[in-house]
């Protein structure tokens, strides 16, 4: 019999598999807190379950864990690149960014994106697969092992490679490990998901109360653009996006994110600026400015600090809150629309 591997089970999937060995239900939270708290892939380690029970769990299941390939460190900003390769031999890639006090793991939900965006490495590596709530959720377990003594994980970003609302169930699934105390116990306000605009699941989202965070990748002021710079843009409209934003962040209480690459001589003109602040008028809402961050496959570049500081001067106050974000990692191809894991 193939064995089981239990990092990509959850509380009431870890139950059932337990009533099936003839065990108490209740030792389901024990063995999460084991594997996804604790980072433990040892039954022996697990040392408040029976003798009995280790030795039923290693005889027909197993932890898996994610094989690191490759770590790279910036030597701008100390940012961490890690490849890592699952058990069928596929590649992704996570980022650790550390700044004040805060440590935070950006993570990936798919080997690749179908979305194709003319600006990202990950798109132009095409799609494979989606990953499992486990191999989700390992990434920041596999980091932990790399932290410095006094370090913790205190934010997550799922930001990495692929569209996480195109992998809804088990990017969900993975959410709840992470927030809960038997998981990772990081607090849900802490924790932002990153989306193109997939309206439907957006709803979907909001109707979880989670209450992460969440951010549009909108990178254009209008339609016409935006589907350029974004094939899924043909599918969702600007119009129809905004209307899931506005739902999710009264449903959560929570302002929305504006991300938006500011890539010299397409998106970032003074009248683009003004057209944004407009777009944006009436939702909770900050805006991040990211200057555009080069990858070898597009011609595009990035605007001089001139443009970015008009961009931004002419956007506050018109919007609430905005930010001009700096990426970190460039040098080694670790900032945003840089994954691609080595391909």
């Amino acid at each position: 019999m193939e064995k089981i591997n239990l990092k990509a089970l959850w509380i009431e999937e870890l139950e059932s598999f337990l009533d099936k060995l003839g065990e108490k239900k209740y030792k389901a939270k024990q063995l999460a807190k084991w594997i996804y708290n604790k980072g433990v892939t040892d039954f022996e380690q697990m040392t408040d379950l029976s003798k009995e029970l280790r030795r039923k769990l290693s005889e027909v299941a197993y932890i898996g864990k994610l094989k690191l390939t490759r770590k790279q460190v910036s030597k701008i900003d100390q940012t961490e690149k890690f490849l890592f390769e699952l058990s069928d031999g596929k590649r992704i890639e996570t980022v650790l960014m550390r700044e004040k006090n805060r440590v935070t793991v950006c993570i990936s939900t798919q080997v690749g994106c179908a979305l194709n965006c003319i600006f990202c490495a990950t798109g132009k590596s095409g799609f494979e697969r989606n990953l499992s709530a486990g191999e989700i959720v390992d990434q920041i377990i596999a980091v932990k092992g790399y932290l410095k003594e006094d370090e913790k994980v205190t934010n997550v970003v799922i930001m990495g490679m692929g569209e996480p609302l195109l992998n809804y169930e088990n990017t969900v699934k993975a959410i709840r490990i992470i927030q809960s105390e038997l998981g990772l116990s990081i607090s849900a306000k802490r924790i932002t998901l990153s989306t193109s605009g997939i309206a439907p699941e957006i709803y979907k989202l909001a109707d979880e109360r989670l209450k992460i965070k969440l951010a549009l990748s909108l990178n254009a002021p209008d339609d016409e653009l935006r589907r350029k710079l974004m094939p899924i843009a043909k599918k969702y409209p600007l119009s129809e996006v905004l209307e899931a934003l506005k739902y999710y962040a009264k449903k959560n209480d929570i302002r929305i994110t504006f991300e938006y690459v500011l890539i010299k001589d397409v998106n970032d003109s003074e009248e683009q600026a003004l057209k944004l602040a407009k777009l944006i008028r009436g939702i909770p809402c900050k805006i991040n400015l990211i200057p555009y961050n080069p990858i070898k496959e597009c011609p595009y570049k990035k605007p001089d600090e001139e443009t970015l500081i008009k961009f931004r001067d002419i956007l506050y106050p018109r919007a609430p809150a905005v930010t001009l974000r700096r990426s970190k990692g460039e040098d080694i191809q670790a900032a945003c629309g840089q994954l691609k894991a080595g391909m």
